[in-house]
Order: C-alpha cells, then sequence, then structure tokens
C-alpha cells in the first residue's frame, strides 16, 4: 500500500509542476483585479451566452422530413426537461436533426422519453432562452463496461488481475497528467512521449513484478528499445512521407481552439509511441519471464542458448502482436477506407492520402516496435546470466555420493 501511495503521489507531484508551468505560460504577467468587467459594458452591447447542461427528453415525435433550403432533413420534435443550471426544471421544445448528411443516408438514433441528452443552452440578453440538442449523455454506460472490465479482470486473474488494474491505473494517470498535461504546458512532444513511455515501463512492471529484479529490469529494457525503435522509425518515414500529423478533426479543432498551437508532426511520434507501449509491454515481459523460468528449471544452459530461447519464444509471439497493431489500425480507418472505395478512389489513390498513409505508418512502426523488443529483450537477459555459476543437471565428473562439480 506504501508503494501505491508513493507512486500516485509521484504523479500528482510531476502534475501540479505542469499545471503551474502551464498557467503561468498562458497568463504572463497577468494582473488579478476585482473590477466587475461585465458592468463596464453597455446593454444593448451584450451578446448571447451559451451553457452546456443535462436534460431529460420527456415527449418525442416520429421522425420526419423537412425541407432545409436546397437539402432536406430527417428531425424529431423533442421536449426536454433542463436538470441543472439557472433553467432547472423549466422545459423547451426543439426539434433534434437526425441526418448528418446532406442524402439523409447517415442518421443518429432516435430519441425516446426518458433518454438523458447534452443541449446546448443560449441565452440571449432579455433573460429568453433558446436551445439545441448537441448529443446524448454516454458516460454512465461507458462507466458501467469499465467496471465490468475491471471485475473480468479480478475474476480470471486473481491477485495478479488487481496488480494489473493498478498497473492499469498507473498508466492512465501517467498518460493524463505527465503526456496530455506536459504537451498542453508547451513542452517538446517527442519528449514527453518517451519520459511517459519511461514512467509507465518502470511503474508498472514494478507493481506487477513485486519489486526490481533482473527479470523486471530486462522486460523494461526490452520494452523501450522497442518503443524508442517504433518512434524513430515513424519519425524517418513521416518525414520521408511528408505527413503533416493535421487530419480533418485535427484542423476542425484547431480552428475553434485559437489558443493552441501544437506540432502536428511531432504528436505523430508521441502517437506512435503511446500505442505501440502496451504491445512491446506484453512482449516483452513474456519473454523475460519465460528466460527467467527456463533458467530456473533448466541449469546446464550457458547465455547463448538462452539467447536462443529467447529469440524462439520471441518468433511465436512476434506474428500474433504484430497483427494484433495492425488489426487496431485497420479497424480504426476501416470507415474511412470503405467511404473512398464507395467514390471510387483507386489503391493507390487511397495509400495516397494522408490520414491513410499516417494509419499505415503507425502501423508498420509499432510492429517494428513489436518485432525489435523480442531481441532486445533476449539480449539483455542472456547478456546479465552470461557468469553466472550454475550446475550441471547430470555431470560429466560426478563422483558417486557427492555434488555435481561447478563449471
Amino acid at each position: 500500500m506504501k508503494k501505491i501511495t508513493l507512486l500516485i503521489t509521484f504523479l500528482l507531484m510531476i502534475n501540479f509542476f505542469l499545471g503551474v508551468t502551464y498557467a503561468d505560460e498562458e497568463n504572463p504577467g497577468v494582473e488579478t483585479t476585482d473590477t466587475n468587467v461585465e458592468s463596464q459594458v453597455p446593454t444593448e452591447e451584450k451578446q448571447d451566452e451559451y451553457f452546456e447542461v443535462k436534460a431529460k427528453v420527456l415527449e418525442a415525435s416520429e421522425p420526419k422530413k423537412i425541407e432545409n433550403g436546397s437539402m432536406e432533413d430527417t428531425v424529431q420534435e423533442v421536449k426536454v426537461e433542463i436538470l441543472e443550471g439557472e433553467y432547472d426544471t423549466q422545459e423547451f421544445t426543439t426539434n433534434y436533426i437526425l441526418s448528418y448528411d446532406i442524402e439523409g443516408r447517415i442518421l443518429a438514433y432516435e430519441l425516446k422519453p426518458g433518454d438523458k441528452v447534452w443541449v446546448q443552452l443560449i441565452k440571449k440578453p432579455d433573460g429568453k432562452a433558446t436551445i439545441e440538442i448537441e448529443n446524448t449523455i454516454r458516460q454512465n454506460y461507458i462507466y458501467f463496461m469499465l467496471i465490468l472490465f475491471l471485475l473480468s479482470i479480478i475474476l480470471v486473474g486473481g491477485k495478479r488481475g488487481i496488480k494489473a488494474i493498478i498497473g492499469l491505473i498507473i498508466t492512465v494517470l501517467a498518460v493524463y497528467f505527465i503526456l496530455i498535461k506536459g504537451i498542453l504546458a508547451g513542452y517538446n512532444p517527442i519528449m514527453m512521449s518517451i519520459f511517459t513511455s519511461l514512467v509507465i515501463i518502470v511503474l508498472t512492471f514494478i507493481i506487477i513484478g513485486g519489486g526490481i529484479n533482473k527479470k523486471i529490469f530486462t522486460a523494461a529494457t526490452g520494452t523501450f528499445g522497442g518503443v524508442v525503435v517504433a518512434g524513430i522509425v515513424a519519425s524517418i518515414f513521416s518525414y520521408l512521407l511528408k505527413l503533416s500529423g493535421a487530419g480533418e478533426d485535427a484542423i476542425q479543432l484547431s480552428i475553434s481552439s485559437t489558443n493552441l498551437n501544437f506540432n502536428f508532426r511531432d504528436l505523430i511520434f508521441a502517437g506512435i509511441v503511446i500505442s505501440a507501449l502496451g504491445a512491446c509491454m506484453d512482449v516483452g515481459m513474456s519473454i523475460s519471464s519465460s528466460l527467467d523460468e527456463i533458467r530456473l528449471k533448466t541449469k546446464d544452459m550457458d547465455w547463448l542458448d538462452l539467447f536462443k530461447s529467447g529469440m524462439n519464444i520471441g518468433k511465436d509471439i512476434i506474428g500474433t502482436m504484430a497483427n494484433t497493431l495492425i488489426l487496431a489500425y485497420v479497424g480504426g480507418a476501416l470507415t474511412l477506407v470503405l467511404l473512398f472505395i464507395s467514390c471510387n478512389f483507386s489503391f493507390v489513390q487511397i495509400l495516397n492520402k494522408e490520414t491513410i498513409a499516417q494509419e499505415v505508418i503507425s502501423a508498420i512502426a509499432g510492429s517494428m516496435g513489436v518485432v525489435y523488443t523480442v531481441p532486445i529483450t533476449a539480449f539483455v537477459y542472456s547478456f546479465l546470466n552470461k557468469n553466472k555459476t550454475i550446475y550441471k543437471t547430470v555431470s560429466d565428473n560426478k563422483v558417486e555420493g557427492n555434488r555435481s562439480l561447478k563449471i
């Protein structure tokens, strides 16, 4: 328990440092005063105020088609009750647009009475308000799925499952408080991704392995070597392919967030390193644990035999882990690929699209990180055990009644 407390304290200290740095850079030399700025603005110049609030659907009509200029939208007439804020318990009626595209082929789910939604409440200067339904509230189901996932880990993994959950919590905290906060504070994404990976690797393996030993050190070294290889490959080919790192979603968000200025090219490196980290950790720990078990059970193996065994184990792992990464990226880009094909784009045209090229680079670079984790882990473990004095299982110099001679 003391170790866990120290780990969480360490992450919170890093978050505090990054938070202070970010605040200082965001508002340099700004002095706080008690002046009421709103009172200085003439009433006639006041603008609309916007709020995001929760609401509950009271009534929802059947979907219908309405003309919107040259387009036709599918809408529902919905009556909602505001659940929080200044307009709590007040009821509003609005049209909820279900159609995403001009042709109306992609439709959102219909709302039903009892559904919870996020609405944008627009308050006019005269106090009157209107609403627009933004989205359905989904977090409760996500929380339920997360709890189900954690319970499954405990049910199947037992005590080791609890350690796995602790490692998962550390990973989430490190990604948010170190990587994300660090990038927002203006630190280089490449350096932050490497530092975050190192923190996750060390803390997770210490928790899972029960402390620092040669097995844990080997797994950590192999994993870190693999993610660095993935990042280097990604950087080289991102430069050769002239990838900007700014997809359509990134462009839209960067336009609306004018106070942020990310280096999208460096974010490619950071994203690939973090994406490959889990797979590399899996491979590194699997090989390290296997070699540790082999060394304990088979006393007459030298360091070269250990290295060969590690490579043989790794060869079986490489295929499945590489497939895991490739299929994960393919699944993420599947909808986009299908849309390109349906629009009669050729394979070469699709491959040259920046969004697709970036996914391809990410998949291949991540898989290469997994591949190189194998020899790095196998070599480090065998190297650390090359000078060990061991006893042969069957000695050529065995003397009756005595222990076999040292070799």
